[in-house]
């Protein structure tokens, strides 16, 4: 009897695509890089909280994404407390 198993998943043109060039170009089998990236995922799943996941896609409001570029484009100076942060020295 197999220890293996088929599973069936409806994904992307655009997604297939890369993992077809993935895959040929390290020289691995997508059944390889399918079954490694999903036990990585729910490994990750369980070790990581809820809000510690950020959306692999933001949607955003024309006004909000404006906002969000000025932001990229000028951002403000660091504050002291984020200053602290980075050098190790946070609450």
């Amino acid at each position: 009897m197999s220890d293996e198993s088929q599973i069936s998943a409806t994904i992307s043109a655009a997604t297939k695509e890369s993992l077809d060039r993935f895959a040929e170009s390290h020289g691995l089998k997508k059944n390889f890089v399918v079954e490694q990236a999903l036990l990585f995922f729910m490994e990750a799943r369980k070790e990581l909280p809820d809000e510690g996941l950020i959306p692999a896609r933001l949607v955003l409001e024309d006004k909000a994404f404006d906002r969000v570029v000025d932001l990229l484009e000028s951002p403000p100076a660091p504050t002291e407390t984020l200053r602290e942060l980075m050098r190790g020295q946070g609450r």
